[in-house]
C-alpha cells in the first residue's frame, strides 16, 4: 500500500523535476529502496519549493513517518524539519 502510494506521488511530481532527479528516484525505487526514494523525492521538491497538484501534506507525512524519515535520513539529515515546514508553507498558501 505505501510502496503504491509513494509511486503516486512520484508520478504526480515528474513535472516538477529534472530528469536526472526522476531517474535517480526511479533508480532507488528499482532497488526496493523506498525510505531513498521518497527522500530524494523531499529534497527535489523542497530545493525549488515545488508541490504536486493533488498535494496533501497529511497523507505525505504520514508516509514519510512509515518509512521512518522522521527519525532517521540517509542524505540530508535535516531534510524531515525541511519538509515540515515546506508543508506547512503550502498550508498557509
Amino acid at each position: 500500500m505505501e510502496v503504491k502510494r509513494l509511486k503516486e506521488y512520484i508520478d504526480s511530481s515528474k513535472d516538477l523535476l529534472a530528469t536526472d532527479a526522476v531517474k535517480e528516484i526511479e533508480h532507488y525505487i528499482a532497488h526496493s529502496e523506498y525510505e531513498m526514494a521518497f527522500e530524494g523525492l523531499l529534497i527535489e521538491l523542497t530545493k525549488f519549493e515545488k508541490y504536486p497538484l493533488d498535494f496533501n501534506f497529511l497523507q505525505w507525512r504520514a508516509l514519510g513517518e512509515h518509512f521512518k524519515l522522521d527519525k532517521e535520513s540517509v542524505f540530508n539529515a535535516s531534510i524531515w524539519m525541511k519538509f515540515l515546514a515546506w508543508g506547512k508553507g503550502y498550508l498557509n498558501k
